[in-house]
């Protein structure tokens, strides 16, 4: 894999032909398969009476790794048991007869681009090869869990055309980002790459998150001392040398490291490549609009390289910390990280996606596809959170030729068992690469030459010929589901990390939590606060603390600015020393103090005292990871 990490690790090459070979064989034509068998693809494909083969000439995989529940997103049941339908009520959209999560406000706007397949079972309950699944459309031989990717795996969507029909210079063929998905012990989940293919056919891998004010690619930066004429002239000195080197054999990590060679620099001599990863084209306000936030600006990225050529980009929902499962895996606190984190996360960026490649006229041509390893259980466990459940989920596509409008399928009142049109990841593969303009039963062949087809399911005729618009229903009643969130905790959930946050002075959002030491509350809108005396103010969660999160910080937002020096922070009965830098800083209205590594993974509930007299709080908060000064501003605070 060719890792774009620019901190980490040195690049690993990638293995197997050179450009030179690549050329050699070129005559099987662009898509490196013979005439007759074009033929017969585009005949195949004219069989279906769609008009829908390969209509989608780029792809946007949007993986959700970890398993959202689908019936808490996309396949609502609010008649269903108690027991089993959650907190969330559906929502009308913009196409009668179509409701989702009321989660998904901006999203509901875009519907009629939408196809929501409800149906789709594969019986695995794990994550590593549930996402082997997903991400190839093949089972995996194992069923199990947490073991690392092999040679042998089936290889990625991505790496199939990267190998059938690559682009021949410039742009990569098949880009991921914003990490590579494992589970939590580090067992690298199968199915992100070449697999049996070989390590050339491996993504494009991004291994930093875009939204990090250092995100930088070092891959695609040329040295100081080295200006593109140089790297031409080098180039075509190792050319001269790669010509004499054809009479000799030449050895596997030979060629690999001619592979990348000629991947590497065919990005870095094109501004157009370099042009295309590097988000600060943007203007702050389209930034902002995908989200500021791994997610979003990975969204972002993505449509700026579809833009740019690339034909398949694999975006993963993304860990906040290696070792900490931040992920779509809710067994605890479902409806909490669903409501607080994870939907609004994935609200905003894929509507922008989906409004700016249909008003650049791209999106009947680009394909995305909403995916993951499995449903999620329609009991709810005793932490609040619903487990592992491959018999249903849902899967959603947009663009590329899908007609949108469409729900696909249904299920039982529970969510449990589609009860019509059930299918599979096969039949998700076999549809994708219809679309790309690959016929399913296209053969591809590992290193031992052994024949596979591509996909062994069946295209999804229904769907691609629209035949799955729902009947016109009236508009489930409007709620008003966030009362218990100020400005500040908004602002957080923009963020897109795991937080708690209480914001004092509001009712709703008091109610979860036990205060003792504040005044009466005061002030308005970003205002509103309760102040303190001399002694100890303290407030305690009354819900679930899940101490998994390991919250790295304490956040106090003040409606006047003041000074830190004289206050003291305990976190569960632990004194939490103050960093020199902020003991004696100027005054200000927010202050974010790092806690004691471990600290909150050691606590069974949460518990803050702070004394501050005469501190007006508006807000209190734990958070992951520090808030940069790009939200601070939006919402007119100034951190430090």
């Amino acid at each position: 894999m060719l890792s774009l990490n620019h901190s980490g690790p040195a690049v690993r090459f990638c293995d197997g032909l050179s450009r030179r070979t690549a050329l050699q064989i070129g005559a099987l034509g662009t898509w490196g398969l013979g005439l007759p068998h074009l033929l017969r693809q585009s005949a195949r494909g004219d069989e279906l009476g769609t008009g829908t083969f390969g209509r989608a000439k780029r792809v946007i995989l949007l993986f959700m790794w970890g398993g959202p529940a689908h019936q808490d997103t996309w396949d609502l049941k609010p008649h269903g048991p108690e027991a089993s339908r959650g907190e969330f009520l559906p929502i009308g959209t913009n196409v009668p007869g179509i409701h989702i999560s009321e989660h998904f406000p901006l999203i509901a706007r875009h519907a009629d681009k939408l196809a929501i397949l409800r149906s789709v079972g594969q019986e695995d309950n794990n994550h590593s090869t549930g996402a082997h699944a997903g991400l190839t459309g093949r089972r995996h031989e194992l069923k199990a869990e947490s073991f690392g990717a092999r040679d042998t795996d089936f290889p990625h969507f991505g790496s199939v055309l990267s190998k059938l029909a690559p682009n021949r210079a410039g742009m990569p063929t098949f880009v991921s980002l914003p990490e590579v998905i494992h589970t939590t012990n580090g067992a690298i989940t199968p199915g992100q790459g070449g697999g049996m293919l070989g390590r050339q056919f491996d993504p494009f891998q991004i291994s930093e998150h875009p939204d990090r004010p250092d995100f930088k690619i070092d891959s695609l930066r040329l040295p100081s001392d080295l200006a593109t004429p140089r790297m031409v002239e080098r180039r075509r000195l190792l050319e001269a040398v790669d010509q004499v080197a054809r009479v000799a054999d030449r050895s596997e990590i030979t060629a690999s490291t001619d592979a990348f060679f000629q991947r590497a620099l065919d990005l870095v001599l094109s501004p157009a490549a370099r042009r295309a990863f590097d988000l600060s084209q943007e203007t702050p306000q389209m930034r902002a609009r995908y989200g500021l936030h791994a997610f979003g600006q990975s969204v972002l990225m993505a449509r700026r390289l579809m833009e740019a050529g690339v034909k398949l980009v694999t975006v993963y929902w993304h860990r906040e910390k290696k070792v900490i499962d931040t992920t779509w895996d809710t067994h605890a606190l479902n409806f909490q990280e669903l409501k607080y984190r994870l939907m609004p996360s994935v609200d905003r960026p894929i509507a922008a996606l989906l409004e700016d490649l249909a008003s650049a006229g791209l999106l009947d041509e680009t394909l995305v596809i909403w995916n993951s390893e499995f449903g999620r259980t329609p009991t709810i466990n005793s932490s609040g959170g619903r487990d592992h459940w491959g018999p249903c989920n849902s899967v959603v596509m947009a663009g590329g030729g899908v007609p949108g409008g469409q729900v696909f399928g249904s299920t039982d009142d529970k969510a449990a068992y589609p009860t019509s049109d059930k299918v599979t990841q096969d039949d998700i593969a076999a549809t994708m690469y219809h679309l790309m303009g690959l016929d399913p039963e296209t053969l591809i062949h590992d290193k031992t030459e052994r024949p596979f087809p591509l996909a062994l399911g069946q295209p999804i005729l229904k769907l691609l010929g629209g035949q799955t618009r729902p009947e016109p229903a009236p508009e489930p009643a409007a709620r008003v589901t966030l009362a218990e969130f100020g400005p500040f905790g908004r602002l957080l959930r923009e963020r897109g990390n795991r937080f708690l946050t209480v914001a004092l002075g509001h009712a709703e959002s008091e109610k979860l939590w036990e205060l003792t030491g504040f005044s009466e509350p005061s002030g308005e809108g970003l205002t509103r606060h309760r102040t303190l005396g001399e002694s100890a103010a303290r407030v305690k969660f009354k819900g679930f603390y899940y101490n998994h999160f390991d919250y790295g910080w304490c956040v106090v937002r003040l409606a006047t600015p003041a000074v830190l020096a004289g206050t003291r922070l305990q976190i569960g009965g632990t004194p939490v020393a103050f960093p020199e830098d902020l003991d004696g800083a100027k005054p200000a209205t927010v202050w974010q103090i790092p806690l004691p590594r471990g600290l909150m993974g050691s606590l069974s509930s949460l518990e803050i005292a702070l004394t501050a007299p005469g501190w007006q709080v508006t807000d209190l908060a734990v958070v992951g990871d520090p808030i940069r000064s790009e939200h601070l501003e939006m919402l007119g605070s100034a951190g430090v």
